[in-house]
């Protein structure tokens, strides 16, 4: 179970709430403001200005390795594509990522270690940035690529056929010319989907995922958030949080989306444990889950898909353009207070 928010916060973060309030110029009646003032979560810094007159939703955020720039998934009228935005600009808007590409394009990941940027759409597989208009050979059926820390392999989500047969799905392991190279990072009895490699120590994968279930298939919605240590043969696989029931399904633990902060001490995942209504927060733990997890944004955000920026105290993220929305825009957390 979470440890009690307010019994954390006081101790961390009870300052960094009334700055927020006081920085972003925030009144009473404005619902980030009674948000902050009522529990101290992190208040969403939207990185663009966002008309209720223009029908876009955001999705999927990634920054470099200066924090200079910005690609998300942008949908309009029901097609997806990246796009580009200048962070230095303020008066910066979001350009396609990919300039004349006709294909959707879906899921980045930047490595910053070379500069390239991996993503993929759901026809024909895995792209770089170096050849946006070709795919990586034989990646059908992947997706959700993410780079290791030498900028020459990829984990991704392989949903691929293969004899003998592997739980589909499973993360793998690739290099850039769609060679794998390690088909199986997890093991044989864990369906396991979107993954992020730790890059100071790059032998441990965070996944979401859960236990095989002979005649049922994988649903994201019953995920927990895994480890796997490839150190060992086979790997040594494992739930972030110790000792939860893999079988059956504990709604308290459910995550989805790991990502490791550059540190590699931390990881950022969502969660609708804390609600009924499956909206989502974002939530920060301790990489080997000697802490329990705690819930960063409001759920009302219904915030998804946390990356870390460089600096290991911020999170790009998607939330709802407000309250009650329908679309989602892209925004800063300072979740510095966490991370102390």
């Amino acid at each position: 179970m979470d440890i009690n928010r307010r019994q954390f916060l006081i101790k961390t973060s009870s300052s960094l709430a009334a700055g927020w309030v006081l920085a972003n110029g925030l009144r009473p009646g404005n619902a980030a403001a009674e948000e902050v003032d009522s529990i101290p979560f992190a208040t969403p810094v939207f990185l663009m200005t966002y008309s209720p007159k223009v029908n876009v939703t955001d999705y999927r955020p990634v920054v470099n390795a200066t924090a200079t720039h910005l690609i998300f998934e942008r949908t309009i009228k029901n097609f997806t594509k990246l796009y580009l935005l200048d962070l230095t600009n303020p008066n910066a808007t979001p350009a396609p990522f990919v300039p004349g590409l006709k294909a959707e394009s879906l899921r980045p990941d930047w490595s910053w270690t070379t500069g390239t940027v991996v993503f993929m759409n759901t026809t024909d597989g895995i792209y770089l940035s170096t050849d946006p208009t070709k795919p990586i050979a034989n990646t059908t059926k992947m997706s959700y690529p993410t780079w290791y820390p030498d900028g020459t392999y990829l984990a991704v989500y392989n949903n691929r056929a293969h004899q003998p047969p592997l739980p589909i799905p499973r993360t793998s392991k690739m290099s850039l010319t769609g060679t794998v190279s390690e088909p199986v990072l997890a093991n044989d009895t864990t369906w396991a989907g979107f993954p992020s490699v730790n890059q100071p120590n790059p032998n441990l994968i965070a996944f979401a995922g859960q236990v095989v279930k002979p005649g049922t298939t994988y649903n994201q919605n019953t995920n927990y958030v895994w480890l796997t240590d490839t150190t060992t043969t086979p790997p040594t696989v494992r739930t972030l949080d110790p000792g939860i029931p893999t079988k059956p399904f504990d709604p308290k633990f459910q995550g989805r989306a790991p990502w490791y902060s550059p540190d590699g001490n931390w990881i950022a995942f969502e969660s609708n444990r804390s609600n009924s209504n499956n909206l989502y927060s974002i939530y920060i733990q301790k990489a080997d889950g000697s802490t329990p997890a705690v819930q960063v944004t409001d759920q009302r955000w219904n915030a998804n898909h946390a990356k870390w920026y460089p600096s290991g105290t911020e999170l790009v993220v998607a939330v709802l353009q407000k309250f009650g929305a329908k679309n989602r825009g892209i925004a800063k957390l300072d979740v510095s207070a966490f991370v102390s």
